[in-house]
């Protein structure tokens, strides 16, 4: 791959999962690019990482993979914080992001919602959280229909180390990128899930709207981990847009 290769798509996860979240979706990107995810400090391999309290560090790793591959401009797509951190490094660098997709993510997120939760998880671990989160990434009908998703994914937050899953919490309760969407100037697609009560579809139309020609695109009977629940879907829209770049 040379250093202008046109074809590098990154996928950024969202809190309390792994790299796993892209099992589904990952294949289908590979047949047209050249695909790069990982974990974020404190999930996963990246659980010894060292810790950090700011949206800009886990910016910061995402130019490092970037740099370590030699891939000066990559297609960035992000769910949830990874949405927020697709954000943010197509804001501060536009010359490195061909195109952006930002799913299930809010500008802005309620500080002492996330302050109190990452307080719970640091006293008495992931398990006391894990019920109330599985309401919001899977809509009630999916539960239902794919409960071997939904315990799958389950223990995938109990997996997370529960001071990486509190760090990411405290990101999130500083996190604000509502002055980053006018820089914007990568092809933006914003994709939410009707059924996402987490970051509600007001939340996407509000960052598509402050994104120059952006496309929004709300997912019916989705909750909030798209990629889980609609795999073929999230795939077709994230190679749409990244083509538009192309």
């Amino acid at each position: 791959m040379s250093a202008s290769d046109p074809g590098t798509l990154v996928l950024l996860n969202s809190l309390g999962t792994t790299t796993a979240l892209w099992d589904e979706v990952a294949p289908l990107l590979a047949e047209s690019f050249r695909v790069v995810r990982f974990d974020q400090r404190g999930h996963g391999a990246a659980a010894a990482a060292p810790a950090t309290a700011l949206l800009d560090d886990l910016v910061d790793d995402v130019f490092a993979v970037l740099d370590r591959l030699d891939v000066d401009r990559a297609h960035l797509a992000g769910i949830s914080i990874g949405g927020m951190i697709a954000i943010r490094a197509a804001s501060r660098a536009p010359d490195r992001v061909r195109s952006l997709t930002a799913m299930c993510c809010a500008a802005v997120l309620d500080r002492q919602s996330w302050l109190d939760r990452a307080a719970t998880v640091r006293e008495h671990g992931l398990e006391p959280i894990v019920p109330a989160v599985m309401a919001r990434w899977f809509a009630p009908g999916f539960r239902v229909r794919r409960p071997e998703v939904v315990r799958a994914y389950a223990d995938m937050l109990r997996s997370t180390p529960a001071e990486g899953y509190a760090m990411g919490c405290d990101v999130l309760a500083d996190a604000d990128v509502r002055g980053d969407l006018a820089a914007i100037k990568a092809p933006t697609l914003v994709i939410g899930g009707a059924e996402d009560p987490a970051t509600p579809p007001h939340e996407q139309r509000a960052i598509a709207d402050a994104v120059a020609h952006a496309r929004l695109e709300i997912l019916p009977s989705v909750g909030h981990l798209a990629p889980a629940a609609v795999p073929e879907t999230v795939a077709k829209l994230v190679l749409d847009n990244a083509e538009r770049s192309v």
